[in-house]
């Protein structure tokens, strides 16, 4: 064997060692982008996304930002709704919270807002040039299924004063419990593989082959290129919750035989 081919060989090793991705211990399975989500729910829920921390090394990542876009995305997943960032943001000021930096914070922010579920989390990587990269780590923390009859007004919450959403803690929560998923991906769009789900994404989003918004600015553009990401971690967040619940239900059945 050459030289150069064993360069070769030790560079493909380092480009498969920098793109896997883990959702706990298994490998993070890259969405398809015609894949629309769905959430794996009978009933409506109601999550909230907090700003993420900035943990990239750049002050340029933008954890309200990016907290929007995976809001957007998940406000797609029917049953799901979502409560708007700035009330999300309002309740923080509530509570005298500049960032959710503790599985405990991140219970009383879902507690305050009263919803099933909260995403919180970090930027771990963001790099806007061409080609882009961002790294995004996510924990979602869900309390218990609502009860039968009990339900929640999304236009209410959206009216609440900041006085109103500070209320006390609601029945059946833990307060300092660890998230119940946790989510990790980098995508770097010099990878072959995150470049052609790129095309394929903006393609999809109605972009023109030739037009000013091909789907090429998917990458030159951060915001875009973040919008990209959002949906795919959005899919894996929203897969891992199905098995989540998938798997809690097969211990009921066990239990109850």
């Amino acid at each position: 064997m050459t030289s150069k081919q064993v360069m070769l060989i030790a560079a493909a090793m380092l480009v498969a060692s920098a793109t896997v991705i883990l959702v706990g211990c298994a490998e993070f399975r890259r969405a398809r982008p015609a894949e629309p989500l769905n959430a794996p729910y009978d009933e409506r829920q109601v999550w909230a996304v907090a700003p993420l921390m900035n943990e990239s090394g750049t002050r340029h990542a933008n954890g309200v930002r990016l907290a929007e876009q995976l809001a957007r995305q998940l406000e797609t997943a029917a049953p799901l709704s979502v409560v708007a960032v700035n009330r999300v943001l309002d309740a923080m000021d509530a509570l005298g919270l500049s960032m959710v930096s503790s599985p405990a914070e991140a219970e009383k922010l879902r507690q305050t807002l009263g919803v099933d579920a909260l995403v919180a989390g970090t930027v771990t990587a963001y790099d806007p040039y061409d080609p882009p990269k961002l790294g995004l780590s996510v924990e979602l923390y869900a309390g218990p299924l609502p009860q039968a009859g009990v339900t929640l007004d999304m236009r209410e919450l959206s009216r609440a004063s900041t006085d109103e959403m500070s209320r006390p803690e609601l029945p059946g929560s833990q307060i300092g419990g660890g998230p119940v998923t946790v989510i990790s991906g980098y995508f770097d769009a010099a990878d072959p593989r995150v470049r052609e789900q790129l095309r394929t994404y903006g393609t999809q989003r109605g972009t023109e082959a030739h037009g000013t918004r091909e789907w090429r600015q998917y990458r030159i553009s951060m915001d875009l290129y973040s919008e990209f990401v959002s949906y795919q971690v959005s899919w894996q967040l929203l897969e891992a919750e199905a098995r989540r619940l998938n798997l809690s239900a097969d211990e009921q059945d066990e239990s109850a035989s």
